[in-house]
């Protein structure tokens, strides 16, 4: 028994905190809800004032006929105007998102409703036995508006407490009035179960829909760091080799449609394997990711820069001559030798060996041929002394 109640009370306890996550989204729901029901509510009383307008002519004023006819007439102005009011309020809502006042416009509608609903009945019983409309509305408000749970509890038994009391106002029937007192309690308890079982519904749904999202975001959020993983180099974040020779052969294409020349540069850093003997590899990889990070600051923002692997980079330059890429090529190669970089207590010097090949759109040279002259102008770069270009 003891652990049945504890699995109860931690049940109530997990459905609360459930029901505070969904509170806004059913709010929003509501708030339109509303503004779709509240301007037809508001025409059915309009056409219930305009009939029972007509019984109060046909009727004597004296009889209670004419008493129902006016009672009903005056409730379902006073109700008309309330939803009108109500439309108002819940588009002024959508439009400003405010989810808070939302809660409270839907209990207050709830509550409006079936206080309507009440008092409908209680003048009905002047010629009718019946309590069809607080029957209706009862289950109309748990079906059709989210409302939490435990205020939802609180406004049906206050709505079955009023009924209690106000249907032997105008019901004097001893047994009718039983009659009328049992259904309307078990109308409140219908409405009250309807109400928490959509509540329920409602927030299972709601919150399954939520961790679907989060799981597509984090999917796609995988998704993309996987893309950027095969496309990128690991270390320095620049393009990795399939990846620049893919885009460069694009260029090309391009480039030779257009008519535009296109020049490409290697890179590649001199005494490199001294570095990683003399400082260890993680100093290697700090040299590593400081030459990327200058050669991506030197170049345009249409200009490709990649890492073929090891101290080796490449750059695609469209719309370049090779004059034009030689002078790029020495300010790279002289922003590389004027910064050293900072390792621990001490700074490592650097320098890079450049080989350039251009072609133009008329020549129709591809990546493969470009690669191999810009590889042979390194060579030569390196065979002359290094920290050159050609």
């Amino acid at each position: 028994m003891k652990l049945h109640v504890h699995d109860l009370l931690h049940l109530l306890a997990r459905w609360r905190a459930e029901h505070a996550r969904v509170l806004d989204p059913a709010a929003i729901v509501n708030i339109a809800r509303l503004r779709a029901i509240a301007p037809l509510v508001a025409v059915l009383n309009a056409v219930h004032v305009l009939v029972f307008l007509g019984q109060l002519v046909d009727t004597p004023t004296d009889s209670s006929r004419h008493r129902w006819a006016l009672g009903l007439l005056a409730t379902h102005l006073v109700m008309g105007l309330t939803m009108l009011t109500v439309a108002l309020l819940a588009r002024h809502l959508h439009q400003t998102h405010q989810a808070r006042w939302g809660q409270r416009l839907t209990v207050t509608v709830a509550a409006i409703s079936l206080g309507f609903s009440i008092a409908v009945a209680c003048i009905d019983q002047w010629i009718t036995p019946a309590i069809t409309p607080f029957l209706i509305t009862s289950a109309a408000v748990g079906v059709g508006l989210y409302i939490r749970p435990r205020v939802a509890g609180w406004l049906y038994l206050a709505a079955c407490g009023v009924f209690y009391l106000a249907i032997g106002l105008t019901q004097h029937d001893p047994a009718q009035l039983l009659s009328n007192r049992l259904n309307g309690v078990t109308a409140c308890l219908m409405g009250a179960m309807l109400s928490v079982l959509l509540w329920r519904k409602f927030t299972t749904i709601t919150l399954q829909q939520a961790q679907l999202e989060k799981a597509n975001a984090e999917l796609l959020l995988r998704q993309r760091d996987m893309e950027r993983l095969t496309r990128q180099d690991g270390l320095t974040g620049l393009f990795n080799r399939n990846t620049f020779v893919d885009l460069t052969c694009r260029e090309l294409d391009r480039a030779q449609r257009q008519g535009s020349a296109t020049a490409i540069l290697l890179l590649d850093l001199d005494h490199f394997k001294r570095i990683n003997d003399t400082w260890g590899h993680p100093a290697g990889d700090a040299v590593l990711r400081h030459v990327a990070t200058i050669a991506s600051t030197t170049v345009r923002s249409t200009d490709l820069v990649g890492r073929l692997g090891g101290e080796e980079f490449i750059i695609m330059l469209p719309n370049t001559s090779v004059p034009a890429a030689r002078t790029l090529a020495e300010k790279l190669r002289q922003r590389i030798a004027s910064a050293p970089v900072r390792w621990q207590d001490t700074t490592i010097p650097i320098t890079a060996s450049f080989g350039l090949a251009g072609t133009t759109a008329q020549e129709r040279r591809d990546f493969d041929s470009l690669y191999a002259q810009a590889d042979k102008a390194l060579y030569q770069a390196k065979q002359l002394g290094r920290n050159r270009v050609v």
